[in-house]
């Protein structure tokens, strides 16, 4: 369904349950809405907005997170018009210039972008996040000056931070600038020895100077810190080639090709070195793989002519060469090249016709050398561009998801690519698996082995009555547009029951539960509350009730940690105040532990609390729960991956390979880039 399609369909069935929301105040439905925007329910979190704004559309937040929400969801058109409603409400937010702004680069509109940070500067001018927009907003638009001005403003608020260096070596370049580009690199290398981008780029900047030596010494560091540049792999091997280094430049595009399967720079370079090495076969397929994924690339089309004529597919090469005539009428050697194939097919009046042809060009060669002919050949392409660095701090504030991993394997094939062959040369990013949860959703993984049984959830499942049976799984789908109405409709269902029924523990129990998919943490603990209090042996709303807990820790973390964050004194306040809820938390985790040891234990909640101790970096308690998780359940998949990434942390490095490779053997495939870049880093 088109998006705008969608919008109109959540304002018809929004319509349905008025009388639902009517019992709640518009901050609480705000609250709501920000809890389901951060936890990635962007669907959901867009109807409450909605139904905000249709109540009181005076205030200008609601169309900020709206905003938002349709960022996320790639509607950037709809979202720059909701930032626009904000601003015309309030144009005092910092917050709503930033969003527009945000909105605008993904639009390409760079000016106006530019235009919005530095609105949102005028309210907060040392935010130093806000400068780095700005930067990077200018670079696009061409302004380099003015986004050097506010990197070196930046730097000025924080010194000890080394990627502004790189930043600047890049504009240094776009400017030409190649004596500050080199001064720049060389202080980034300076400051951070480790980080293969200032190596990269510096080197790049030496190849372009003809310093052979000096690129190929830079390229050699880079790739030896684990750069995963595929520039880095095909601007070596171009090195290599030209110091007739004939094998380590295949084995520089061979290793370009395996971190990008489609990248048609590393099989021309390839394909022409074969050529040139006499391996004709395997130099035509990867010089057709070029042409037939880019059917314009002259150059790679006349090395397939060149290669197609040596193999005697003469008709084949005619088609190559006519196809370059076409398009370059003065090339001279696609002319003599048809005459060759048309004498090798017997074709003597076309060989003539083309032969005569040439020599009129041949003729007027010297009006072509002036301008008037083409030059299509060229033996090897650089990598020119320089990476923009991964851990670049722009365009990140709606990325919350940053603490856990966010795996999409279960959206694949199971015989997709990506689990087959080099697994270990996947990035993978070094985040802890995420908490398991209660839920009536979840996405297969037929790879994992974790025993996803326990007898305290069948139990619950067979001997309580539910429209669903409930499921433990680490991978919550979002509600859908079909689901949302649904749960909305099913706690009016279990409202009027408990009504009725005012003393069932499992009907708020229930309740509870949909409150949670809609994000209402607020009402769902006070749901789960009841249930306890109404049945104190109630494992799975201990179980829930730490989850609802650990979310809204992360809630109040997030806006601890927000740009506008409180002064020291609210600040102080609040880590106190956190102190308390995480040891709330704990304690529900331990109260499902302790109920449940009589039935097998509950090996999720010893991994969910191992998982807050971790955020907590209290290492030690984490890797004794991870343990005591393993131990109730040997193919702890999850247990394994998160125990073995602290046991690395904390340098038990014997240990945490281990258990990394018994994550991988349960299923977690991607353990294997870690160990090899772990490994590497250690040799």
């Amino acid at each position: 369904m088109h998006l705008s399609k969608k919008i109109i369909f959540f304002i018809i069935i929004f319509c349905c349950r008025l009388p639902a929301l009517a019992q709640w105040n518009t901050d609480r439905i705000l609250a709501i809405g920000k809890n389901a925007l951060y936890f990635e329910d962007y669907v959901l979190s867009i109807q409450y907005f909605n139904h905000i704004i249709r109540v009181k559309p005076y205030l200008w937040e609601p169309y900020m997170q709206r905003a938002v929400a349709k960022i996320q969801l790639g509607d950037y058109q709809s979202a720059e018009y909701d930032c626009n409603e904000a601003i015309q409400r309030n144009p005092f937010s910092p917050q709503a210039y930033y969003t527009r702004g945000f909105t605008r680069i993904k639009l390409q509109k760079y000016v106006q972008a530019a235009e919005d940070f530095t609105k949102a500067l005028e309210f907060s001018p040392q935010n130093a996040f806000l400068l780095s927009n700005r930067a990077l907003a200018c670079e696009l638009s061409g302004e380099y000056d003015r986004a050097k001005e506010d990197l070196l403003h930046y730097m000025q608020l924080h010194p000890k931070e080394v990627q502004p260096y790189y930043d600047l070596g890049r504009l240094s370049l776009a400017q030409k600038d190649t004596v500050a580009a080199e001064e720049y690199f060389d202080k980034l290398i300076e400051l951070d020895k480790k980080n293969p981008a200032g190596w990269s780029a510096r080197a790049l900047l030496r190849l372009q100077k003809k310093d052979l030596d000096g690129a190929l010494s830079d390229y050699d560091e880079a790739i030896e810190r684990n750069s995963n540049y595929v520039g880095d792999f095909i601007n070596r091997g171009i090195i290599h080639r030209q110091k007739n280094n004939f094998n380590e430049a295949i084995a520089d595009y061979n290793a370009a090709i395996e971190l990008d399967k489609n990248n048609l720079l590393a099989y021309y370079n390839r394909g022409a070195l074969r050529s040139y090495l006499g391996d004709t076969n395997n130099a035509l397929d990867d010089i057709r793989f070029v042409v037939e994924r880019d059917a314009n690339n002259m150059e790679a089309r006349y090395q397939k002519a060149l290669l197609e004529n040596e193999i005697g597919n003469y008709a084949q090469s005619i088609e190559d060469y006519k196809i370059i005539i076409d398009r370059h009428p003065t090339f001279l050697p696609a002319y003599s090249g048809v005459a060759r194939a048309q004498r090798a097919l017997g074709n003597q009046q076309e060989y003539l016709k083309y032969i005569e042809m040439a020599q009129r060009l041949e003729e007027n060669k010297e009006a072509i050398q002036q301008g008037k002919g083409d030059n299509i050949i060229a033996e090897t392409i650089i990598a020119n561009n320089i990476r923009r660095n991964q851990n670049s701090r722009t365009l990140n504030v709606f990325n919350r998801h940053a603490a856990q991993n966010i795996d999409n394997s279960a959206q694949e094939s199971r015989y997709d690519s990506s689990v087959r062959g080099n697994v270990q040369n996947i990035f993978t990013d070094v985040l802890l698996e995420k908490n398991f949860s209660l839920t009536y959703y979840s996405k297969e993984d037929e790879l994992r082995r974790t025993n996803l049984y326990n007898v305290t959830i069948e139990n619950y499942n067979l001997y309580t009555p539910s429209y669903s049976p409930l499921r433990i799984t680490n991978n919550e789908t979002a509600l859908t547009e079909s689901t949302i109405n649904i749960h909305f409709e099913k706690i009016n269902e279990f409202s009027a029951k408990i009504d009725a029924e005012s003393n069932n523990a499992n009907l708020y129990f229930q309740r509870a539960l949909e409150f949670v998919l809609i994000q209402d943490y607020e009402s769902a603990i006070d749901d789960f509350n009841k249930a306890i209090q109404l049945k104190n042996d109630f494992v799975p709303a201990y179980f829930c009730r730490a989850n609802v807990r650990y979310k809204l820790l992360e809630l109040a973390e997030a806006d601890n940690n927000h740009p506008d964050a409180l002064d020291k004194t609210e600040k102080l306040s609040l880590d106190r105040r956190s102190e308390i809820d995480m040891e709330m938390v704990v304690r529900d985790y331990d109260k499902s532990i302790e109920l449940s040891k009589d039935n097998g234990g509950f090996s999720f909640a010893h991994y969910n609390k191992a998982n807050l101790l971790a955020a907590q970096q209290q290492f030690k308690s984490a890797i004794e729960s991870y343990t005591a998780a393993i131990a109730q359940d040997a193919d702890f998949a999850e247990a394994y991956f998160n125990r073995g990434l602290l046991y690395l942390f904390t340098e038990e490095n014997e240990k945490g390979l281990a258990d990394l490779s018994k994550a991988g053997e349960l299923g977690i495939f991607k353990v294997y880039n870690l160990i090899q870049r772990f490994t590497e880093d250690n040799n």
